[in-house]
């Protein structure tokens, strides 16, 4: 909506003067700038730290997953004739027989 106020105003001193009235009206109706700044500052800080807190825990969540996943992994198995196999996820053709000279 617009404010009626404006429409007569003719140049810059009176809308200077328009918003100064209005802003001293606002004052002793409501609280003070500074105290709505701190509070809606008070509200920001309160939502980024949550959800800085949810970040963390889902930094953490990750990571132990991760530690989990690689902690079981097999990265060298072996099969029934004692030969061992190096996996890298290359699957290459590397691999560690034995000696044939028994």
């Amino acid at each position: 909506m617009e404010d009626k106020r404006f429409e007569d105003v003719n140049n810059w001193d009176d809308v200077a003067k328009l918003l100064a009235d209005m802003a001293m009206e606002n004052s002793k109706d409501s609280k003070s700038m500074a105290r709505t700044a701190v509070e809606q500052a008070k509200h920001n800080v309160r939502r980024w730290f949550i959800a800085w807190l949810f970040t963390l825990a889902a930094l953490v969540g990750t990571n132990a997953a991760w530690l989990y996943t690689w902690q079981t992994y097999e990265y060298v198995s072996q099969d029934g004739n004692g030969i061992n196999t190096i996996n890298t996820g290359n699957q290459g053709d590397v691999t560690n027989e034995p000696d044939g000279n028994d």
